[in-house]
């Protein structure tokens, strides 16, 4: 499943959070709406994290979560924030883009997904032009097209 099926307007944002756990809280928020699940999300994010940071370098993160009874839902949720926070990136480098994704424990596209994420936001064009969006739906049209150099 491409990345550009799984995003919508109504997961993206651009906003500030003061460290990584309120990013992450907001990351959750936007994967999953219904307030009863949105704790289930949170907690695989953090227990992902905890194992090592997503962190990815040059100011990107690639959160996700992996939870066991998701009835077959990948989902994506993009968040760009207004400064950027300590992630424990690689490069030492703080996060302003973060990608996150939620799927079922056994999904059989994960590794394909982090894949493209990671191949996706190592463009340095891409990465500069979701920084100078100037709203979300600008993001959402850079994250859906495969030439982000085009509208960079």
């Amino acid at each position: 499943m491409p990345l550009a099926r799984l995003l919508s307007a109504a997961r993206i944002d651009c906003a500030s959070a003061p460290d990584k756990s309120a990013a992450l809280v907001r990351l959750a928020a936007l994967l999953e709406p219904a307030v009863e699940r949105r704790g289930r999300v949170l907690q695989a994010l953090l227990a992902r994290e905890r194992i090592g940071s997503t962190a990815l370098g040059h100011g990107v993160a690639v959160p996700h979560a992996r939870l066991e009874d998701d009835g077959g839902r990948v989902c994506a949720a993009f968040l760009r924030l207004s400064t950027p926070i300590d992630f424990g990136a690689p490069d030492g480098a703080p996060v302003d883009l973060l990608l996150a994704l939620s799927m079922p424990q056994h999904c059989s596209e994960h590794l394909q997904l982090l894949a493209e994420v990671s191949e996706r936001l190592g463009d340095p064009a891409l990465r500069e032009a979701l920084r100078a969006a100037p709203d979300t739906a600008a993001v959402l049209r850079l994250l859906r097209t495969r030439d982000a150099a085009a509208h960079g």
